[in-house]
């Protein structure tokens, strides 16, 4: 039988968006401070001063991001294997590597608060135990989630 190969690689996306988060932080937090430090008479400060609330939002805000994470995710099939990846840091130190016979069940799920999809993957280990394993996709796409569904789906199918 011939499967349809797939690879998807976040490595750009999640450099874009670490990016980005740096610039918040440089912008929101970074900024003000600097604002606050040096031009405590100026009409910024002033405000700043007049509404810490806004301060501590900024704050929280990052924290959260923080919390949430970033992944860097990898994913590919071909005819026999299935290799996985998921790290905060770009390594596939996290790296999954089983043959199609081994996937038993898998799902998604999506968090309303966060831009990371996780992968469920539930498998067969050769001693006939079940293993399941989670891996986070930031700023998973739903044509990705799509084509990974349709294929895990024939794979699971074809056991």
């Amino acid at each position: 039988m011939k499967m349809k190969k797939i690879e998807i690689s976040y490595t750009k996306r999640t450099n874009y968006l670490y990016y980005l988060i740096l610039t918040y932080f440089i912008i929101f937090m970074i900024f003000p401070f600097l604002i606050l430090a040096n031009f405590e008479n100026s009409a910024i400060a002033v405000f700043l001063n007049n509404n810490m609330y806004l301060l501590f939002l900024i704050v929280l805000v990052f924290i959260y991001i923080i919390i949430t994470g970033v992944y860097y995710s990898y994913f590919r099939i071909d005819s026999y294997i299935i290799n996985v990846s998921s790290s905060r840091f770009s390594s596939k130190k996290n790296l999954l590597d089983i043959r199609h016979d081994m996937l038993e069940k898998f799902h998604f799920k999506k968090s309303f608060f966060s831009w990371n999809t996780v992968l469920y993957l539930n498998f067969k280990k050769p001693n006939k135990n079940s293993v399941m394993k989670k891996f986070y996709f930031s700023l998973l796409a739903e044509s990705n989630k799509n084509d990974i569904s349709l294929v895990l789906n024939k794979i699971i199918s074809n056991n």
